[in-house]
């Protein structure tokens, strides 16, 4: 039986923050940060001063920025959630998914429930699958997360896939279409997981209970339109707003489905200066947002901790490493502000791996 931790009933880990494609660091990217990492070595001192007898090297490392010491990564958008005493519920299935699915194998075939915060053994292969929409980079991990291919009895998934209701495709035949001849070549229906389908209506949405959880979910601005998910369990919720665009000021529907939660995850892909034009063409109607109205959004719904993701593939390490500087330093004007008085706010920049406990 499944050993459950007692610290927790909300467990959020990003598999992949990269928005539009997959966006993987090539040789010459590697080697700019080694050079950095070393240039800033030696300014700190150099290593007999920073690492006496070897030591220090791991505590040295985890003080530094990304740009030194890791990667934002370059997986498109996955996210999983874990929920007390709920099946497991994942968020988008882009390239980060791969990954995931190497996880779940290894949780899957060691007896383990997939959502580890679980005991219930009726619902240890249960997967539901939560899609903002059907832009290809938050569906083209799919058909290569090995969990849905094993062919087991005893093993095998029970997916549900969650969807906006379209009237043009349906979800099952999105998901059909990009394994199709001659895109994959494995079909959909050979793929061996159980499969069910939920289509959700944009007007009057009805929460979906998971266990202990419940899920609620408002359309937002993206072309085609976007959903955005509401995890809630024991008085613990994040806000999953990934492809949004702000507008002119705090989406009123995105503050009611934000409003108290413990984390807020929202598109940042542009600086402001690119999405008004000012660098390059103007990204107005391309239906992302910025690291302002993420924080601006985040203090209108009194969020504890926004998550800026969804980055540019354009943006690399050090790039990012400027924008977030930009963020902490927005945050803290906005907070100066009268109707912000009071507040606080937690700003991260999302990395492929970031794990966050409530």
């Amino acid at each position: 039986m499944t050993q459950l931790s007692s610290e927790e009933d909300l467990v959020v880990k990003f598999w992949g923050t990269r928005g539009s494609l997959p966006a993987p660091l090539d040789s010459r990217q590697v080697l700019e940060k080694q050079l950095a990492l070393i240039e800033r070595i030696i300014a700190d001192g150099g290593t007999d001063k920073l690492f006496r007898d070897g030591k220090g090297v791991q505590e040295y490392l985890a003080g530094l920025s990304l740009s030194y010491s890791g990667t934002y990564g370059g997986e498109t958008t996955c996210i999983e959630v874990q929920a007390r005493d709920s099946p497991l519920i994942v968020i988008d299935s882009g390239s980060g998914i791969r990954r995931l699915g190497n996880t779940l194998i290894s949780r899957l075939f060691s007896g383990q429930h997939l959502n580890p915060l679980c005991s219930d053994e009726a619902t240890a292969r249960e997967l539901h699958l939560f899609l903002t929409h059907y832009h290809w980079d938050h569906i083209q991990g799919f058909p290569f997360f090995k969990p849905a291919f094993v062919n087991m009895s005893d093993k095998r998934l029970d997916i549900t896939f969650y969807g906006k209701r379209d009237a043009r495709k349906t979800l099952s035949g999105v998901l059909h279409g990009q394994q199709e001849y001659p895109n994959f070549p494995i079909i959909w229906d050979d793929v061996p997981c159980t499969k069910a389908y939920r289509e959700l209506g944009r007007m009057n949405p009805e929460d979906i209970q998971l266990g202990r959880t419940v899920v609620k979910f408002q359309e937002l601005t993206h072309p085609d339109s976007v959903l955005a998910y509401r995890v809630d369990v024991n008085g613990k919720a994040i806000v999953c707003a990934t492809d949004t665009e702000h507008k002119d000021s705090p989406d009123p529907r995105l503050v009611r489905l934000a409003k108290g939660a413990d984390l807020l995850y929202y598109d940042g892909q542009f600086t402001p200066e690119e999405y008004r034009g000012d660098v390059g063409i103007n990204r107005l109607d391309w239906g992302h947002s910025t690291f302002e109205w993420a924080i601006r959004n985040a203090l209108a719904a009194d969020v504890s901790t926004v998550v800026i993701g969804h980055h540019s593939p354009d943006k690399n390490d050090f790039d990012l490493d400027k924008v977030y500087e930009r963020a902490l330093d927005f945050k803290d004007q906005q907070l100066k502000l009268v109707k912000n008085d009071g507040k606080s706010l937690n700003v991260l920049m999302a990395y492929d791996g970031l794990e966050q406990r409530f």
